[in-house]
């Protein structure tokens, strides 16, 4: 009679309606709200329930932002015709002067080109101390829905630990560019157009010193931010995933009759958290390309027509005016570092995200 009386109570409770969320408890609104309007519209027709694989996803982006750089390119060939005016003028002054007055047309053109590259060049500082702060507020964002979705997914503890690595090396580099990179690259310039004008070898020292530091700081942050997540990705995954067998057993073991079902639920509910993750952090890398892409390819622009310029230059400009042309592509290649090193740092944080894995 009492087994009767029990499978009667238990087939009671197995008639029970049950209640499941239909989302995993993760705001994703936040991360399309937050951003800028000019990224907003770069971004391809996709939701966070419809996403599309990476690629294809990173394809229509750059289609998108490649149709928004001819602005960009006319102003760069612009700028590339006068300094080849510039250098031409200033190396048929040179053949035509006496040669005590060749020193005052080198510094004279080494000035006139510094003054002709300075208001372009601004204009890309502009953007890229823009579009870093874009980067480091939308992380702001991005970092805590990542951490939250690789939490419920079973990655507390890889989780916590990336999503405060990758906050504080973001806001080091933001200082580092900010207060350091920014101005060091500026005293480059002043540095190199002095070292053109007055053909020093002490100031090409100089110069070629803050070159070095510039790019050696950058990739020193970058390698120690890489070495920081391959030391937490080993030892966060193997805590997490001893954490999670050891809850499995637990359920499997201390729940009588039922606690086998729980322990499978369970690993159902971690899969279920873990595509979740997984479409936030397609999302997230995507919107990190949109922040980026167009001032990238603004800079790129700039960096390669500068290059072209210096190569075609060097058949009629003097040796001072072309080496400062190629420093004044060096100083935009510079720029254009800085803002890689940023949205990789990000896009390197996001697969370090997909890849937690208990």
């Amino acid at each position: 009679m009492k087994r009767v009386l029990l499978l009667l109570c238990m087939l009671l409770f197995l008639a029970l309606p049950v209640c499941a969320a239909e989302e995993i408890g993760v705001d994703t609104d936040i991360l399309e709200q937050a951003l800028p309007e000019e990224a907003y519209e770069l971004m391809p027709e996709i939701t966070l329930d419809d996403m599309p694989d990476f690629w294809s996803g990173t394809k229509n982006l750059l289609l998108r932002a490649l149709a928004k750089t001819n602005g960009s390119l006319q102003s760069g060939l612009r700028l590339c015709a006068i300094l080849i005016g510039l250098l031409t003028l200033c190396a048929v002054a040179d053949m035509s002067s006496v040669n005590k007055f060749g020193g005052a047309v080198s510094a004279a053109g080494a000035l006139g080109i510094c003054a002709a590259f300075v208001g372009e060049f601004n204009a890309m500082v502009t953007m890229s101390q823009n579009t870093i702060q874009t980067l480091s507020d939308y992380s702001a964002c991005l970092l805590p829905v990542l951490a939250t979705a690789a939490a419920m997914s079973g990655g507390m503890t890889a989780a916590a630990a990336l999503h405060t690595g990758t906050l504080l090396f973001s806001e080091l580099l933001l200082q580092l560019i900010s207060k350091l990179l920014i101005p060091g690259v500026f005293f480059f310039l002043a540095v190199a157009t002095a070292e053109a004008a007055l053909s020093s070898d002490a100031l090409k020292e100089l110069r070629e010193f803050i070159g070095w530091l510039i790019s050696k700081s950058l990739r020193i942050m970058l390698y120690v931010f890489l070495a920081f997540l391959s030391l937490t990705g080993v030892i966060g995954g193997a805590a997490d995933a001893i954490a999670v067998k050891t809850t499995k057993a637990a359920m499997s073991g201390m729940v009588p009759v039922v606690g086998g079902m729980i322990s499978d639920a369970s690993e159902t509910i971690l899969a279920s958290a873990s595509i979740i993750k997984n479409s936030i952090g397609v999302f997230g890398m995507i919107a990190v390309l949109a922040i980026c892409i167009l001032p990238f390819l603004k800079i790129g622009v700039q960096y390669l027509l500068l290059k072209v310029t210096a190569a075609i230059s060097g058949t009629v400009g003097l040796k001072p005016h072309v080496t400062l042309l190629k420093n004044f592509s060096a100083a935009m290649g510079y720029l254009l570092a800085m803002c890689g090193t940023c949205s990789l740092l990000l896009l390197i944080s996001g697969v370090c995200f997909l890849k937690v894995v208990v």
